[in-house]
């Protein structure tokens, strides 16, 4: 009977150290690419031609009472994005510290195809939108761009996020996850930070990266897990 030799310590450590600075570059290139692509976005001009959407129009008096409410509406994008950067350190420590590949390949398709989405299409602003910086600082919401509209970053990860906190298997996470996709939703809508189709799509996206990252992240993950 063949007798099975322990892998020594000191090179298990190795590959360990050795795999998480893999994770980290990787998750460096990846933000630096967002932003990078985000710039860009930013310096193009401003379609003029208005789009009607009927959800804006039933949400007006919320979104009048934000207008006349400066100190409301800070807080709402404060909170909005604030969720948004704690879901993205989630599924990013996730990755980084240990070594799931699937939360970081949702967050990457749902960036990478909203990326190819705004190099295609360019939205005019919703009228009367609320969006600048409020004031405090966020780690994947960049205040100083605009016109990326479709589709609603937000909601996809949101949904993403969602969907790991679902598979953990807590009943009160699952209702969590729910209402932190509900909130980030009507949150942009009423904003008018997002068109209805934004949201929408940034739905079915966020779905569908989920869907691929559970499908492939298992194989994504076999080089990182050694």
């Amino acid at each position: 009977m063949p007798v099975v030799q322990n892998e020594p310590t000191s090179l298990r450590s190795s590959r360990l150290r050795s795999s998480l600075a893999i994770r980290i570059a990787v998750t460096a290139v990846a933000l630096a690419i967002w932003f990078w692509t985000q710039s860009l976005i930013g310096a193009r001009g401003a379609p003029a031609t208005a789009i009607a959407d009927r959800i804006h129009s039933i949400t007006a008096p919320a979104n009048l009472y934000l207008h006349q409410h400066p100190g409301t509406a800070n807080a709402l994008l404060i909170v909005s994005s604030g969720i948004i950067d704690l879901l993205g350190i989630y599924l990013l420590g996730m990755w980084i510290f240990r070594g799931k590949v699937r939360p970081f390949l949702g967050l990457v398709i749902v960036l990478g195809l909203r990326q190819i989405m705004q190099a295609c299409i360019a939205l005019p602003a919703p009228p009367d939108a609320i969006w600048h910086n409020p004031g405090f600082p966020s780690l994947l919401v960049t205040y100083g761009v605009a016109y990326d509209y479709f589709f609603s970053g937000h909601t996809a990860i949101a949904v993403v996020g969602a969907t790991e906190l679902v598979r953990l298997g807590k009943r009160w996470l699952t209702a969590a996850a729910v209402g932190i996709v509900l909130f980030e939703a009507a949150t942009v809508l009423i904003l008018r930070a997002h068109y209805t189709m934004d949201v929408f799509t940034g739905l079915i996206t966020g779905l569908y990266a989920a869907y691929l990252a559970e499908k492939f992240g298992s194989t994504a993950a076999q080089p990182y897990n050694r």
